[in-house]
């Protein structure tokens, strides 16, 4: 992708500039994929399998959840000891006594409310309980490759603040300070910004991990229309307003970098309208809040989920790759623009596998076919 010259640009080429020397010192973007579907339950023989494969795919970070547990524990060991390190992907905890909120009927199989509602996030019991788990793995030697609270909090898919039924409304920053259903998010973001405060403590009194990154949750890609919103009926923020009001409220205080998850729509892989409309999406899903580290406003993001829509021939061996492998290079290069003005952390591919006992392939996978597609060779190379 031809480098813009636009303002931006050049602001951005002047700001570098000036920064030079403290931003020569700043480590290059982590790359590495989303590990899912609780891997952390295969035997250890089937994880050895996996670690190994990824190892051989040159993976050296993996995002993926720890429970807290002697299984979770025993998981973050052996990721450790293949030499791949865990962003940990971590949840809220709720006030004592909170309920998982019930589904409605009508919602029922769409995967909605997978979260607590953040207004219940309690910051005392995160603290303790996390706290604990942190020395657990410490114990054992154990660094992180990041700390990542949260998962797409800007939705109802991950934050039960929303309410059901919904329309499919995108709601904007004077939503949060005006609308009922907005107010009520506000208040949840502001428990949120607790519970962040306590994990920075935690981070900063840790002993292995007191360099280990934080990361804001990777926040929902809204499409360019929220069409998808009104299809399962379901609300979100936007990216741009829920970052806006977690920054005017602490956020960059608290967080070494912003997660985005970015799914934009294949069209026209290679082409010039391909590239700019890849360029409209990003900008539109937070790709502007990204900044270097010194920046008046702004942290590095993390893209902690990446992949595309609307691609096909990746569900059935053999794969035709070739139209993914034209969107990774395209989405590669806007990458490689951010890492060049500092303002990227991390790109953690969307994923590495599907259902782990599933038999059907998982169109979103580097690793397809028993094997590692060109296009996931692509993504996962470094910087």
């Amino acid at each position: 992708m031809k480098r813009l010259t636009s303002i931006a640009s050049i602001a951005w080429a002047l700001m570098t500039a000036i920064a030079a020397p403290a931003l020569a010192s700043q480590p290059p973007p982590v790359v590495g994929v989303n590990l899912v579907n609780e891997p952390y339950k295969q035997t250890a023989l089937e994880q050895e399998a996996t670690f190994r494969a990824l190892q051989a795919g040159g993976v050296h970070v993996i995002r993926a959840g720890i429970p807290d547990n002697d299984q979770g524990l025993a998981f973050a060991q052996r990721a450790y000891a293949h030499g791949i390190k865990i962003e940990w992907l971590l949840g809220v905890y709720p006030d004592p006594g909170t309920q998982w909120p019930r589904l409605p009927d009508a919602y029922k199989g769409k995967s909605l409310w997978s979260g607590w509602p953040l207004s219940t996030a309690n910051a005392d019991t995160f603290k303790a309980n996390i706290g604990a788990q942190l020395g657990k793995l410490e114990s054992k030697g154990v660094v992180l490759a990041g700390f990542e609270l949260g998962n797409e909090i800007n939705w109802t898919g991950f934050n039960a603040d929303f309410p059901l039924p919904a329309r499919g409304r995108v709601l904007n920053e004077k939503d949060l300070a005006n609308d009922p259903e907005g107010r009520k998010i506000a208040q949840g973001y502001l428990r949120y910004l607790k519970t962040l405060a306590a994990l920075k403590d935690i981070r900063d009194h840790s002993t292995l991990n007191r360099r280990t990154p934080i990361i804001s949750a990777g926040l929902a890609d809204l499409d360019d229309s929220g069409k998808w919103l009104r299809t399962v009926k379901a609300d979100a923020v936007s990216v741009d307003a829920t970052l806006h009001f977690l920054q005017a409220n602490g956020l960059d205080q608290l967080v070494d970098g912003y997660g985005l998850h970015l799914y934009p729509l294949a069209i026209s892989p290679g082409s010039a309208q391909g590239q700019a409309a890849l360029r409209a999406h990003l900008e539109l899903n937070g790709l502007t809040e990204c900044g270097p580290p010194g920046a008046a406003k702004g942290k590095r993001c993390w893209m902690t989920e990446w992949n595309f829509n609307g691609l096909k021939g990746l569900d059935a061996c053999p794969i035709d790759d070739s139209s993914r492998v034209a969107m990774v290079r395209e989405m590669r290069s806007v990458l490689h623009e951010l890492a060049e003005q500092h303002r990227l952390g991390g790109s953690l591919y969307y994923t590495w596998q599907g259902q782990i006992h599933a038999p059907k392939e998982d169109h979103d996978s580097a690793f397809l076919c028993d094997a590692l597609t060109e296009s996931g060779k692509l993504a996962l190379s470094p910087m």
